[in-house]
């Protein structure tokens, strides 16, 4: 499977202000008990898988932090014969007043988890859970073409095929060789116009490190996530740079609009 990743470590404080609504029961069987959350003293909610005994009977409203929290693919009560799958978070739910904090330090989250046509921002993650950012080497380009309501690849006023973005298609390298495993593809997108820049003198076996990481879930018989980039550096630009902080700066402004 193409980006196969299990699970990303997720930012808690970074989603939002929490506070808890109540108890509800999620997951093929409804038999995972989650606890429903308000985000930014709004009327949208965030279901979190929490830790064993926490307490369900707490009043409505009460102001909650997540911490160590992940996202994992989670089996969707509707549509199971097709393989869909959503979005599913977990972690520890403590009150405000308590002093834990997350295992991870704070540039660990060096990337952005987002949603929609739109790339809305909810939160940050931790790339490195998914892949070795200086571990990718190209082997194919192609284009996704923007498809019309009826299915068809639309076209402009010339007739030519409109072009969504492009698809970098990547094998880590550490995995190659490796044929037990089947799921060492990661396939990252990049806007039209920067995607053709990048793709002159491109030959397979370059190393690039991608810049700007964002991810999204999509759980489908394909992949769980789809993986957005601003652009590709050369892994020789690169060599004395972290891994974990190549995209913090890129992606912290985005990350930041999650707050509210």
């Amino acid at each position: 499977m193409v980006n196969k990743f299990g699970s990303l470590s997720l930012q808690g404080k970074s989603i939002g202000k929490l506070t808890f609504a109540g108890r509800n029961l999620v997951g093929a069987n409804a038999d995972v008990a989650v606890a429903m959350l308000n985000l930014n003293n709004t009327l949208n909610t965030e279901n979190v898988t929490p830790q064993a005994g926490f307490d369900f009977s707490m009043a409505f409203g009460t102001p909650l932090k997540l911490i160590d929290a992940k996202i994992i693919a989670g089996t969707a009560r509707s549509n199971q014969r097709n393989g869909a799958r959503v979005a599913t978070k977990t972690g520890i739910l403590l009150p405000m007043s308590d002093a834990k904090t997350d295992i991870l330090p704070e540039e660990e989250y060096d990337a952005v988890f987002v949603s929609g046509k739109d790339k809305t921002p909810h939160g940050r993650v931790r790339s490195a859970d998914a892949f070795d950012s200086h571990d990718l080497v190209l082997f194919r380009v192609t284009p996704n073409y923007k498809t019309d309501n009826r299915g068809e690849v639309a076209r402009d006023d010339y007739d030519e095929p409109i072009i969504s973005n492009y698809q970098f298609n990547f094998i880590q390298q550490s995995k190659s060789g490796d044929v037990g495993n089947d799921d060492n593809i990661v396939r990252i997108l990049v806007d039209p116009a920067e995607s053709e820049r990048l793709q002159a003198g491109l030959k397979p076996g370059d190393k690039l490190v991608p810049q700007g990481l964002k991810f999204a879930f999509a759980g489908n018989d394909a992949t769980d996530w789809t993986v957005y980039a601003d652009t590709l550096v050369a892994l020789d630009e690169k060599a004395t740079e972290k891994p974990a902080s190549n995209q913090n700066k890129a992606t912290t402004n985005q990350a930041d609009k999650a707050k509210g």
